[in-house]
């Protein structure tokens, strides 16, 4: 499971008893989450500490786990670099290799992540799920990197779910079609502005609908699921869906369209993430 340093799917994972292997960058915060999902039942947790912009290395993952538990039943793929700013208004944005080590992270790594699994999960009727984004459907100007990311994830892994069915593998792959969840960190980046988060769902309600898509299998999973699907409406059926989300997206009290303002809050944002290590790393420019 990547990247599980929030826990939450870990830890329901755990109370099922299943062996996990966790992966994240910050070793501290998987100690914790090893910890805490021991406690709830699990029967074996390992861990490893990896940046997946190392496309190369990412299939070690699976190779460690393989060493460590002989075999391999699902494979669940949540890692993202989650970045904001608007293209043209943020210069970093717009620099080649800054824009490489993003897909790096949210997409190539995710590739060479399946490539070497589906050997092991055919000899297991094995399981894939690749956490998506409403991002890799629709376009959101404040995180165009982010989006372009995702809908190569949706191009990619909904050809291999083609690809699985027609060579009848016994891989079965699911993709997370996921609005905003309301995790620890991310409530806590957009505290001053929102004391309640319109339209996020919630992260224990999101882990329970993931562990049951382990079983049912679906091709796709929506959650939260009216949010996602209203916003799915909204950019195929309503003309007017840009001006609909550049007010929606507005910082509250701003002026005009709210770009500028959504550009001031930036170094604001940075120095919050920097305090609560959320997302370190990826943030490029002055970070």
């Amino acid at each position: 499971v990547s990247t599980q340093s929030t826990g939450e799917l870990a830890y329901q994972l755990a109370e099922h008893g299943a062996k996990l292997v966790l992966v994240a960058r910050s070793q501290d915060k998987l100690d914790a989450v090893k910890e805490g999902a021991m406690k709830l039942g699990a029967t074996d947790v390992q861990t490893i500490t990896f940046d997946f912009s190392d496309v190369k290395g990412s299939s070690e993952v699976i190779n460690q786990t393989i060493a460590w538990f002989g075999k391999l039943d699902y494979l669940v793929s949540n890692h993202a670099a989650m970045v904001n700013g608007a293209f043209l208004g943020v210069p970093h944005m717009q620099e080649p290799a800054y824009i490489e080590r993003i897909f790096r992270v949210n997409l190539f790594s995710q590739i060479e992540l399946a490539v070497h699994a589906i050997p092991h999960l055919e000899a297991t009727n094995g399981h894939m799920f690749f956490t998506s984004s409403m991002a890799g459907e629709l376009p959101f100007y404040q995180v165009p990197i982010y989006c372009s990311t995702k809908h190569g994830m949706n191009g990619f892994f909904y050809s291999l779910q083609q690809e699985l069915m027609a060579r009848e593998s016994p891989v079965s792959l699911t993709i997370g079609a996921f609005g905003l969840i309301a995790t620890k960190e991310v409530s806590k980046m957009v505290a001053d502005e929102y004391e309640d988060l319109p339209g996020a769902g919630d992260v224990k309600e999101c882990a329970r609908d993931m562990m049951e898509s382990y079983v049912t299998r679906p091709l796709t999973m929506t959650f939260p699921r009216f949010f996602v699907n209203f916003t799915r409406v909204l950019w195929y059926f309503i003309p007017s869906y840009h001006d609909m989300m550049i007010k929606m997206s507005k910082p509250p009290g701003s002026e005009g369209t709210g770009y500028q303002a959504s550009l001031d809050k930036l170094p604001k944002m940075r120095e919050k993430a920097k305090k609560l290590n959320y997302q370190q790393g990826y943030g490029g420019g002055n970070e």
